[in-house]
């Protein structure tokens, strides 16, 4: 998995808003507007419907697309309640992205807590960079933890969810992995951005492409930090193959 696969792909989530808040305008302790970054977030729907006053509402609704540089969320349906900052897809959602492709039965992005969530069915492509699937001369033959998690790699699970205040993303609910001929499950998945850190909570099990099993009903903790590689498991059970010479009858 790649470093910021998980993160490019709910960012998506964050474009959801349509319409921006004059609230969301970044104020000093003393009230002061501040400066900040702008980008512009392109939106195409069939239907807008904006609602002021009380209800402060925005609508959008059929072939509903954003586009934020190389990211391309569609979906059918989005409500933003500009009030309380939440833009919910009612609907299945499409992140696209060089890097990823996610879906989901459905989407919600929470602006005040700084979490974006897609849940039900949620599916995930991890698509690497090629010059990061050969893996760099560091990486040797590509038997390091970073070069094996440089590769495409399928991610199913039925809720992942993204704070990007914190940098740190979950998934939850039948978690699934599957590389080439290598799988893992968990109860959770947890990837830390800024540590790099990836986390598997839960009935962790795996098995490699030699048939090589490996569960933990506790805990597995990967490092995939570039030249500080590591891997520490709780309570492991395992399997591995070893190579046997037989003697001839002569």
């Amino acid at each position: 998995m790649r470093t910021r696969a998980v993160v490019i792909a709910l960012v998506g989530l964050v474009l959801c808003s349509g319409v921006p808040n004059a609230e969301d305008t970044p104020k000093t302790r003393s009230g002061a507007s501040t400066e900040s970054k702008t980008e512009e977030v392109r939106y195409e729907a069939r239907f807008l419907r904006a609602v002021w006053g009380d209800e402060n509402k925005v609508l959008l609704k059929g072939g509903v697309k954003f586009i934020h540089g190389d990211i391309v969320l569609t979906c059918d349906q989005v409500e933003y309640d500009r009030n309380a900052n939440i833009a919910v897809c009612p609907s299945k959602v499409t992140i696209a992205n060089p890097e990823c492709d996610i879906t989901g039965d459905k989407g919600t992005a929470y602006f005040k807590k700084r979490i974006g969530v897609i849940e039900g069915s949620v599916m995930m492509l991890v698509k690497p960079k090629p010059e990061e699937s050969k893996g760099s001369s560091e990486e040797g033959s590509g038997e390091s933890i970073r070069a094996k998690l440089s590769k495409p790699t399928t991610i199913t699970c039925q809720k992942l969810e993204y704070n990007y205040r914190n940098k740190v993303a979950s998934a939850t609910g039948s978690v699934f992995l599957r590389q080439d001929k290598r799988s893992a499950s968990a109860d959770k998945l947890v990837y830390d951005e800024k540590n790099e850190l990836i986390t598997l909570l839960g009935n962790v099990k795996g098995v490699d492409e030699d048939g090589q099993t490996f569960s933990s009903p506790d805990k597995v903790v990967i490092c995939v930090k570039k030249g500080a590689e590591w891997l520490e498991a709780y309570n492991g059970v395992g399997t591995f193959k070893v190579e046997t010479e037989e003697e001839s009858p002569d």
